[in-house]
């Protein structure tokens, strides 16, 4: 799963996404299940390109859903072959299936300007092949509408042609033009080239975000001073929950908190929703001071997410022992992540046996004047 292009590779599961949201790839399930779609099935792509020469071959067209998803889907899986995963080419042949579909593609031109999916953008066409592209994809918050640019992709043969500028500047001003509170997208903290375009066009960093996988094979120790979390960590977890998953990005990962609340209600409700969840706090050994809860939402047919909830300056080693405890607990499998931000934690998190799969940037530029 779901996130912009030279070479992309995909947040998110953006992670945010598919991670965050834990996001089925397949479309048509989701159609099926959300008749009048609100949330995403995103596996955006971030950006590793250079700023360059205006473009001197081809033309830029709007995105035709009728016509233009295998093409986009071949460009892609092109250029981000060097780092797609089995969600990301789960992701590229839905997009040919859909391509193919009737039912897909007549829901789908109803929907175009409300389900968060890639269904508008535009594409950078030479003598009848696809050689851009860019998504634009419609999210709401608090009534007002955000659109994230996303699946910026130039063909290898077409690039430092100014085509994903170009390509980029026309989604910002359809957007705009769609009245759009914000503009948002994120890039790979390595692409150097893509954030001094960016922020030549406007965007502006808001955070950082790192994804985690577990390492297989991490020696564990026996005795680790982590305990099952108690009622009365809750509101300081609450408390870093909500700064490491800030609310500037909900609109992306909506996440709700009292999920992870003690007490009855919050009891029926995962029951109801089948939703397992198992939490962990761990404590200073000196002081007894809280340094960190871990939650894990476990689901049928998906990986075990886990959610961080740590104080700004946490006792390292501490993290490290929550950590470690809660692979132990969840049988050392490899098929365990989550995302957290940039920070004095990133040293800690590695020492447990997480490898980090992707940096991304989150980015923002106004939308129109209010």
């Amino acid at each position: 799963m779901v996130t912009t292009l030279h070479q992309n590779c995909f947040s998110g599961k953006s992670h945010l996404a598919g991670v965050l949201l834990r996001i089925d790839c397949s479309i048509n399930h989701y159609i099926q299940s959300h008749p009048t779609p609100k949330n995403a099935i995103i596996t955006a792509m971030t950006a590793i390109f250079a700023t360059a020469t205006p473009a001197t071959s081809g033309q830029l067209r709007p995105l035709n859903i009728l016509r233009d998803l295998p093409g986009v889907a071949d460009l892609i899986e092109l250029c981000f072959a060097p780092t797609i995963d089995a969600e990301g080419r789960s992701y590229v042949e839905q997009m040919r299936r859909n391509g193919r579909d009737s039912n897909f593609i007549g829901w789908a031109s109803k929907v175009i300007d409300s389900a968060s999916l890639p269904l508008s953008g535009y594409v950078w066409e030479d003598d009848g092949k696809i050689v851009g592209n860019v998504s634009l994809i419609p999210f709401i918050k608090n009534n007002r509408k955000i659109y994230l640019i996303a699946n910026v992709a130039t063909h290898p043969d077409y690039r430092r042609q100014g085509i994903a500028r170009i390509l980029t500047d026309a989604a910002m001003r359809r957007a705009r033009e769609k009245r759009a509170a914000s503009l948002w997208l994120h890039v790979r903290a390595e692409s150097a080239g893509a954030l001094s375009l960016y922020h030549e066009l406007g965007f502006q960093e808001r955070t950082r975000r790192t994804s985690w996988q577990a390492v297989p094979g991490t020696p564990i120790p026996g005795n680790l001073p982590v305990q099952k979390r108690p009622a009365h960590d809750w509101p300081m977890q609450r408390g870093w929950l909500e700064r490491a998953y800030p609310s500037s990005l909900n609109w992306y990962n909506q996440q709700n908190w009292d999920i992870f609340r003690p007490g009855p209600i919050s009891g029926i409700y995962r029951l109801l929703a089948d939703i397992n969840v198992t939490q962990w706090s761990v404590y200073r050994e000196d002081s007894l001071s809280l340094q960190g809860v871990v939650s894990c939402m476990r689901s049928f047919a998906h990986p075990d997410y886990l959610w961080a909830a740590f104080p700004e300056y946490p006792d390292l080693d501490a993290v490290t022992n929550l950590l470690l405890y809660v692979r132990r607990a969840l049988g050392q499998s490899s098929n365990i992540a989550f995302e957290y931000p940039v920070g004095v934690a990133d040293e800690a998190i590695n020492a447990s046996g997480f490898s980090p799969q992707r940096t991304l940037i989150w980015m923002e530029a106004p939308g129109t004047a209010k």
